[in-house]
């Protein structure tokens, strides 16, 4: 249905550009190539990245996603997003997109994941975890002593499964097993009016009800991970149009040596997609 023959290489769409990307191998042949601040891109520039991505989110969600950057871009997504990165292929074809914002949320630094994706035949192969697992150890060894979060709006239990393996049980929020503390909650708030969604959002649970109000439902039903508790808690608490605002803080020697020694590993493909527009 989603056809992207007619789409430049990622070459031709950047060659024009008035900012190079920074480009860095991740594996299997595949490069992220980052803007730092996109902000910086000429308007003509700006607009080929939003019709790349309207083609290759469209293609990874298997639905019509151009309301959805319309919506971004009118907002000026690429004037306010810290990072911004296109993956791209060895036969030069973009084929994921991601991008976090960095903000002080009640004193702390938090990174907030914005849209992210791979297409359909790259989801679960690790490319997209490699490259989160290149800029949150930068981004962490920046942090010093104090650590940082990393914040996500997702309906998605594969999404919150990456973290929790990396943050650890004690360390994520929503918990499955205890409450929110209230610093998280202050976060949680202040994260949902930087959104827009405050009127949306549920402290303590991080709930946002019906947080996709520009898109149709991705998903007919919730997407499953291979971890049996995450995926009722998932279903419990949210509808396919809900999100939670999930926060997971870094902060230890071992995340460190987690993320450095390349342990972010997506879970089995079993009724997956791992990605979510945000």
């Amino acid at each position: 249905m989603f056809q992207r023959d007619d789409m430049p290489a990622f070459s031709t769409l950047v060659r024009p550009f008035n900012a190079k990307p920074t480009v860095v191998r991740l594996k299997r042949g595949y490069h992220s190539a980052c803007w730092s601040p996109p902000a910086k891109l000429a308007p003509a520039h700006k607009q080929a990245i939003y019709d790349e991505l309207r083609e290759v989110s469209s293609h990874a969600f298997g639905a019509d996603m151009t309301l959805y950057w319309r919506d971004r871009s009118s907002g000026g997504y690429l004037d306010k997003i810290t990072r911004f990165y296109f993956i791209h292929s060895e036969d030069d074809r973009v084929v994921g997109w991601t991008g976090y914002h960095r903000l002080k949320l009640a004193g702390r630094t938090c990174l907030y994941l914005d849209s992210t994706g791979v297409l359909p035949e790259l989801q679960n192969t690790g490319i997209m975890t490699k490259l989160f697992g290149q800029f949150l150890l930068g981004e962490l060894l920046r942090s010093g002593p104090y650590g940082l979060y990393i914040s996500m709006r997702t309906e998605n239990p594969v999404v919150y499964q990456s973290f929790y393996k990396v943050a650890g049980e004690q360390n994520i929020f929503p918990s499955l097993s205890a409450p929110v503390p209230d610093k998280v909650q202050e976060m949680g708030r202040q994260l949902a009016a930087w959104l827009h969604q405050s009127d949306k959002f549920d402290a303590p649970s991080l709930r946002v009800t019906g947080a996709y109000d520009n898109l149709d439902a991705l998903y007919g039903e919730l997407p499953t991970c291979d971890d049996g508790a995450i995926n009722s808690y998932f279903r419990q608490h949210l509808r396919p149009v809900d999100a939670f605002l999930v926060l997971a803080r870094l902060s230890n020697p071992g995340t460190l040596l987690s993320l450095a020694a390349k342990r972010l590993r997506a879970p089995s493909r079993k009724n997956t997609r791992a990605t979510s527009p945000l």
